[in-house]
């Protein structure tokens, strides 16, 4: 497509966006419209949640919050992406529109995971 307008271009990012949505959830990962999104705090920083876990990890439907690997910096107070652990199940990653980068692969980490890195960084 020859994007010659803003309206062009807000066309090619809306049906991109889609189009990882849709390869998201195949990999059991689901974005979550904002709406429905749920406030995720750590210690004193937050962050809105965007994807979720659709997956089984046998004892049904996860539904747990998934944090891109940027935002964990936030939520842990490091001033750049942490070195996390890999899950046991292996790395999640998506595409995903960063308002500085464009279209980027992020890597995902369960919320639980998160809040363990927190622990364990904080001395709990």
């Amino acid at each position: 497509m020859n994007v010659t307008s803003l309206d062009d271009l807000n066309l090619v990012i809306s049906g991109r966006l889609a189009v990882n949505a849709k390869n998201a959830l195949e990999m059991g990962v689901q974005k979550v419209d904002e709406r429905e999104a749920r406030l995720i705090q750590i210690g004193s920083a937050a962050v809105m949640e965007r994807w979720r876990c659709a997956q089984s990890h046998g004892s049904g439907i996860c539904g747990q919050a998934l944090i891109p690997e940027p935002q964990t910096a936030q939520l842990l107070g490091e001033p750049q992406n942490p070195v996390m652990d890999e899950p046991a199940h292996g790395y999640l990653t998506v595409e995903d529109l960063d308002p500085v980068l464009g279209f980027v692969e992020v890597e995902l980490f369960h919320h639980r995971h998160v809040l363990a890195a927190y622990a364990e960084r904080s001395g709990r």
